[in-house]
């Protein structure tokens, strides 16, 4: 697989691949979709001046348009090309998107770390916009440590988000003892038993305590119908005529919005779009949308993280993605941070209160030794 999309041919340490979703001033930019297809980014990522001369950026790596993986329409994923750099030695760090799992998902599949931030850690400024209030630009590593590293440099306020934290910098050290983890057993009982097997002799490490994610079962639903919402409302400014791919095959305005759209979006895009439209239509708001956003402020509030530190959970559940979607539901829904990695050949995803991604280092450290 070619994995970038734009190759600048560096090489050497500390090299680093940014997803085809963050803007570097005076490069191409399509965030994987036709629609931007001749666009040059205006500007630079916020993320992309914080980084030092200790970090080089090699290149621009394949992703689904949009962030929107086919998965959402039964078909099967191939490896991203975020994930795929960092395997193949060609980068350090991958730096991008993953508001539906998919990189963490990979990430432990394939022996690497993702370190997904606190939302409001990590500037957006200058990320082609997915699921606004998901998006959180995360770190494709192999070693826990050295994505930390690269996550205090990245991180800290940015006045051009207007969804951040107040603190201008962050560190990030194994400075916590005693450590408490959650175990959600209901959950768990759901994935493989070498999973299970895998998941018990990471919490011997740990004091820990049960815990019951009371509305699990309806985790994808929301995270469906409200991702859905948010993609279909920021690809409505692609419409041909003041942004994005326009047709050439139009003879009046509502010909040119039709054919610009038709041809310059994927089936993915249209198939969210439309979902999206669906929920937020007068006759359809309160059953879906509004009822999605009550029921995100009950898993929010479901997890209080009082008496444990760490939520832990599998990396996969069964072989439908719609339904691994529900383990990667709470971090975005919540914007907690997470770090997902393999243990003992099994994927493990660790689940922290906001702004507490020392906690997820020390229980790597505690058990990788």
């Amino acid at each position: 697989m070619d994995y970038f999309i734009i190759d600048y041919n560096v090489e050497g340490q500390n090299t680093l691949a940014l997803e085809d979703s963050i803007m570097q001033k005076g490069r191409p930019i399509t965030a994987g979709s036709k629609m931007l297809d001749n666009f040059i980014a205006p500007i630079n990522a916020t993320v992309v001046d914080k980084l030092s001369n200790e970090y080089k950026i090699a290149g621009k790596t394949v992703m689904d348009e949009f962030g929107i993986p086919s998965f959402f329409s039964g078909e099967s994923d191939e490896i991203s090309g975020a994930i795929k750099a960092v395997v193949d030695n060609a980068v350090s760090f991958s730096l991008c998107n993953d508001v539906f799992g998919k990189y963490r998902k990979q990430a432990a599949d394939n022996k690497l770390c993702y370190i997904h931030p606190t939302y409001g850690t990590v500037s957006r400024y200058g990320l082609v916009p997915v699921a606004s209030s998901m998006d959180q630009i995360g770190i494709v590593c192999k070693d826990m440590r050295e994505g930390f590293k690269l996550l205090s440099l990245i991180a800290g306020n940015d006045e051009k988000d207007g969804a951040m934290f107040s603190e201008k910098s962050y560190s990030y050290d194994n400075n916590e003892q005693d450590l408490t983890l959650a175990i959600p057993d209901s959950v768990i009982r759901m994935a493989d038993k070498n999973v299970q097997d895998a998941i018990g002799d990471f919490a011997k490490n740990f004091k820990t305590t049960s815990l019951d994610l009371e509305h699990f079962n309806v985790y994808k639903q929301v995270m469906y119908i409200l991702s859905c919402a948010e993609i279909s409302n920021n690809i409505s400014r692609y419409d041909g005529v003041n942004f994005g791919y326009r047709t050439s095959n139009y003879t009046n305005i509502d010909e040119l919005y039709t054919n610009s759209r038709t041809e310059g979006f994927g089936y993915h895009a249209k198939l969210t779009a439309i979902m999206g439209t669906m929920v937020l239509t007068e006759n359809n708001y309160k059953t879906y949308y509004d009822k999605a956003m009550k029921l995100r402020r009950l898993i929010k509030d479901g997890v209080s993280f009082e008496g444990y530190d760490i939520i832990v959970l599998p990396c996969d559940i069964g072989k439908d993605p719609y339904d691994n979607l529900s383990l990667y539901s709470l971090a975005n829904l919540a914007g907690l941070p997470s770090v997902s990695f393999s243990y003992k050949g099994q994927g493990i995803q660790l689940i922290a209160n906001v702004r507490k991604e020392s906690s997820l280092l020390t229980a790597w450290e505690v058990c990788m030794k």
